[in-house]
């Protein structure tokens, strides 16, 4: 049969909706005719009028129609003829012949801004569409036969139980049988599935899952969706978000056919896709996992971590600095990406880090799998970003824990499946959840309700940090087992031996500080103006005296530039850029540098102002020798130093009564019977009679409303959601 002979036998229908859920107008193409009923008309009299019109087809074509126009057209019980109809639905259509296309929504190239949708020109729109179909789907069949008749048999419901099914299926059965597909009796339908999926799935777990499925016919179409996925699995492609929806059948096939290694040695699928240490191999160029650390039996810590993560198994992994951290993590995201298309989000603390790991990342697998979402993006970036996302060009997502209450994110993140929640750095919920970073406490919520707005089951949590004491660790178990009911399990080495680095603390006077700097570099990396080797990081506690500390290193001699929170974002970019590069060999900067720096060559680091807490000390000065040879991590100590930490750490602080200011203003600032409220921090600082320890212009002062904020959520004097920005 022709495609122009099978759509004289059709009706192709689009009903446009009002704001009232009435009728607005609806149209229709028969042949060579059309219909278009006046907006004025009601209803009822629109959808005789269609039924009048379509008398005499054998199918209803449209977009959407099962859900949509079916739907409507049932509840006012009108178009009789038209109900007894099959449907064919090209929303159904589509991911069969373009599965490389995750979401299917006619392009109506008529519009033109804010423009209303035309019924007849959509009707024109889908019938192209159908066309598209019918081409690519007869192409496929003449390519590899017998192929179309598998898809078919998956829509057949000649056995179906009761008459509601037919009106649903039946038309994409028969749009299948008429480009010559035949319904496969059982044993056919199994053996032409496992052929057609042969070296792209785990036939043994195929002879295993599908009987179940076949044998229930609403679920049918999702082992066709799945098996038309395979044929384009391992690209940059994701199954549609609709079919997830409509047919979790066909996520859950491809989980149970191509994730679980089956143990079989003459699988071929298995054997190839299930070896972590081939993979690794194939995509970091390494020989082998790291001997060291070890865990506890000898083994390889960093391939128990692996494993574990490629299992889709929740923990908490503590590997040192320089212990090969961020592969844990990177080559399982990278297999549940060619497995079934699934994405890894990354939180991740800083922007600079962020940028490092992608770029790293990237360049060592040669493709563009990972990506970064954070404020630095410039609007076009962020959209690409965002579009790579909802089309499954990535593998990974890093993303800054801000990022979570934006809600253009939640809506691309709706179209993937999630392999894994990933907190690179993750001491940082307990450390700076609190205080410094609340969104950090708000990100097992977004996981809970987002996993629940789409219906699907939690993805499992991993966790990463280089040191944890012992109480941090705790919190972070307890954290996700309230918040998300996940099992953490913690994974560590029985000792953590940095032998190559040399640590040692000098009482040095305030005022010789930086010439006792200036004599450890030139120590370790040589004198100013000759051959350096390698580089130096200097901390210091604040913005301000990294500037000074720069500048009089500088007056030295020195080729030094600073880096601290405070600088714009083009400065961050090129000091960072810089120093990786070895074009910039030392650096003066707060904490805020240096996390997640992949650069091996550190030579010394030092401490010119007493750091927040040993732990701080031990990440820091972890960033010196990654590459194994000798380096020198020296804290410069005076008199005095501890009660400056105490001090900046008290600039930090709020109070209970700044935290009752805030909640006050809030509640002023409530319409009456609004459900809730829109507001920024300075405008909640600028409620009249707010009176709160520090000033509005204090650097701070936002971070220190959103953190009264977060103890009030956790108090459940209120709730925090999604950030609403212009």
């Amino acid at each position: 049969m022709t495609f122009r002979a099978f759509l004289d036998e059709c009706v192709t229908i689009d009903l446009e909706l009002g704001a009232d859920g009435q009728v607005r107008t609806l149209g229709a193409i028969r042949g060579d005719r059309e219909l278009r009923t006046p907006e004025d008309l009601s209803s009822r009299d629109a959808l005789r009028r269609l039924d009048e019109f379509a008398r005499g087809a054998r199918f209803v074509v449209g977009h959407n129609i099962v859900a949509h126009d079916r739907r409507f057209i049932e509840m006012h019980g009108v178009a009789a003829e038209l109900l007894r109809l099959p449907l064919i639905d090209t929303l159904y259509l589509a991911p069969l012949a373009f599965p490389q296309r995750p979401y299917h929504k006619l392009l109506k190239d008529y519009k033109l801004g804010s423009e209303q949708s035309d019924p007849v020109e959509d009707c024109r729109i889908a019938l192209g569409l159908l066309g598209e179909c019918w081409e690519v789907l007869r192409q496929r069949e003449h390519e590899r036969r017998g192929l179309v008749s598998v898809y078919r048999t998956c829509f057949d419901d000649s056995d179906a139980e009761g008459g509601t099914s037919v009106r649903r299926l039946g038309g994409t059965a028969a749009f299948l049988g008429a480009l010559g597909a035949r319904v496969l009796p059982g044993e056919r339908q199994l053996r032409g599935f496992a052929h057609y999926a042969s070296g792209r799935a785990c036939l043994g777990a195929l002879a295993r899952e599908l009987p179940t499925l076949l044998a229930e016919p609403p679920a049918r179409p999702g082992a066709a969706y799945a098996l038309a996925w395979l044929s384009v699995a391992g690209t940059e492609s994701v199954l549609s978000r609709w079919v997830h929806y409509e047919f979790p059948q066909a996520s859950r096939l491809l989980q149970a056919i191509r994730t679980v290694d089956c143990g079989d040695s003459a699988c071929a699928y298995c054997r190839k896709h299930h070896d972590p240490a081939a993979k690794l191999r194939q995509y970091f160029g390494h020989p082998g996992f790291r001997a060291k650390p070890a865990a506890t039996d000898g083994g390889s810590l960093q391939e128990r971590i692996v494993v574990r993560g490629i299992a889709r198994r929740p923990l908490l992994a503590i590997l040192p600095t320089g212990g090969g951290k961020s592969l844990c993590y990177q080559l399982p995201a990278i297999l549940a990406n060619e497995q079934t298309g699934a994405l890894t989000i990354v939180i991740s603390p800083l922007q600079a880090l962020m940028k490092d790991q992608v770029e790293n990342l990237n360049g060592r697998v040669g493709a563009q799998l990972a990506a970064a979402l954070n404020s630095l993006l410039t609007l076009p970036n962020r959209h690409d970003v965002l579009e790579g996302v909802r089309s499954g060009r990535f593998a990974l997502l890093y993303v800054s824990p801000e990022q979570l209450r934006n809600r253009s994110f939640e809506i691309a993140l709706r179209q993937r499946e999630i392999a894994a929640w990933v907190f690179d750095e993750a001491h940082c919920i307990a450390k700076w959840g609190h205080d410094f970073r609340p969104d950090y406490l708000y990100a097992a919520r977004f996981i809970r309700e987002f996993s629940a707005r789409k219906n699907v089951e939690l993805a499992p949590v991993a966790c990463f940090t280089a040191t944890a004491r012992v109480d941090v660790r705790e919190e972070i178990v307890a954290h996700f087992a309230e918040q998300l009911g996940q099992e953490i399990e913690v994974i560590a080495a029985d000792r953590v031996d940095r032998t190559n680095l040399r640590y040692s603390v000098e009482e040095v006077a305030e005022p010789q500080k930086v010439s006792r700097i200036g004599e450890l570099l030139e120590v370790s990396l040589g004198p100013t103006g000759g051959k350096l080797h390698g580089v130096a990081i200097v901390y210091a506690r604040s913005r301000r005296r990294t500037e000074q500390l720069a500048a009089a290193l500088g007056g030295r001699g020195w080729s030094v530039e600073y880096f601290h929170a405070g600088l714009d974002a083009p400065d961050k970019k090129r000091v960072q850029d810089g120093f990786v590069a070895g074009e910039i060999p030392l650096i003066v900067a707060t904490n805020a540098f240096g996390m997640g720096i992949d650069k091996e060559d550190v030579r010394l680091v030092v401490h010119a102002d007493v750091p927040a807490s040993i732990e701080s000390y031990l990440q820091e000065a972890g960033r010196a020798g990654r590459d194994g040879d000798l380096a020198d991590c020296i804290l410069l100590f005076a008199k005095g130093d501890l009660e400056k930490q105490f001090d900046l750490e008290a600039e930090n602080r709020i109070t209970k009564r700044d935290i009752a200011q805030i909640l006050s203003a809030i509640r002023k600032s409530r319409r009456r019977d609004a459900g809730e409220i829109v507001m920024s921090p300075g405008e909640i600082l600028r409620v009249p009679d707010t009176e709160v320890s520090f000033e509005e212009d204090d650097r701070s002062a936002a971070t220190k409303v959103k953190t009264a904020v977060a103890w009030l959520e956790r108090a459940r004097f209120v709730l925090r959601d999604e950030n609403r920005t212009n």
